[in-house]
């Protein structure tokens, strides 16, 4: 596990300051967990095992967060960009009606699956709240990073003509978190074309769920993807954290051929589950 010494980020609160000698760079991680729910003391201490680890910072309890940057583990909270969570209902109670995507119909897209509504990165008090959302989940817990999920949304579910304003409009809100929390770091989950055209200023590391060898291998789209964010880990330092979800020793033999961190999970993109 490679370290590297650098100083305290300006944003983790003082009863950290002074106890993170060491810190983990983006760049040297090797072993990282993606993990939304509560932790407990075993959670606690293979927490500090990691390099990085994304935790949902509304279930995270902040004493297992702390102890595990003292370790020199980074750690990121996650915030849905693209979707109001309907069980997040202190959030999903801030959101006014021009807050959410809308078709052409004007009609809301709906995921059944996770109970939640497309966002519209467009509107302005829908990023306002989500910036709110930020500081209070992720900078005033001392966190390393926010990592933004869904943020492939937009090329997944809109049509072409709507996703160059969303794209522009999610550019505009990471170059708003950087100008508020310069020091912060930037995940983003999915998003590869958004990645490319739009965010690479501002983004860290990538995430590419279902990096799975019988999905991606023999793919011309996923090759192609994988060529061009070999390129942009070279040119710009941008990571990519795959996660696959079947043929672990293919998989993974695959992504360290492009430079790529791995996690094998195979419980597919569930993370309620260490």
């Amino acid at each position: 596990m490679m370290k590297k010494i650098i100083l305290c980020s300006c944003v983790l609160p003082l009863f950290i300051l002074g106890s993170c000698a060491e810190r983990t760079t983006i760049k040297d991680i090797e072993r990282f967990k993606y993990y939304l729910d509560k932790g407990s003391v075993k959670i606690g201490d293979q927490m500090k095992e990691m390099d990085l680890v994304i935790v949902e910072p509304i279930e995270m309890q902040q004493d297992y967060i702390s102890a595990a940057q003292q370790q020199g583990t980074l750690v990121y909270g996650y915030i849905n960009a693209m979707e109001g969570d309907k069980w997040n209902k202190e959030l999903y109670h801030q959101f006014k009606e021009d807050d959410f995507y809308k078709d052409e119909n004007g009609t809301k897209m709906y995921f059944e699956q996770w109970d939640s509504y497309m966002m519209d990165m467009t509107s302005v008090h829908y990023q306002k709240v989500l910036l709110e959302e930020i500081e209070n989940q992720v900078v005033q817990k001392g966190l390393d990073g926010v990592f933004l999920d869904t943020v492939g949304n937009i090329n997944s579910f809109l049509q072409p003509d709507e996703q160059r304003s969303q794209n522009e409009a999610m550019r505009e809100f990471m170059k708003k978190i950087k100008a508020e929390y310069d020091d912060l770091s930037i995940g983003q989950n999915w998003g590869f074309d958004t990645l490319m055209d739009y965010t690479t200023p501002y983004v860290d590391f990538i995430m590419w769920e279902d990096f799975s060898y019988r999905e991606v291998a023999h793919d011309e789209w996923a090759l192609e993807k994988m060529e061009r964010l070999q390129k942009l880990r070279k040119q710009y330092g941008v990571q990519v954290l795959a996660i696959g979800f079947k043929d672990e020793a293919k998989s993974k033999k695959l992504s360290q051929k492009y430079g790529f961190k791995y996690l094998h999970n195979e419980n597919g993109s569930y993370y309620n589950e260490w």
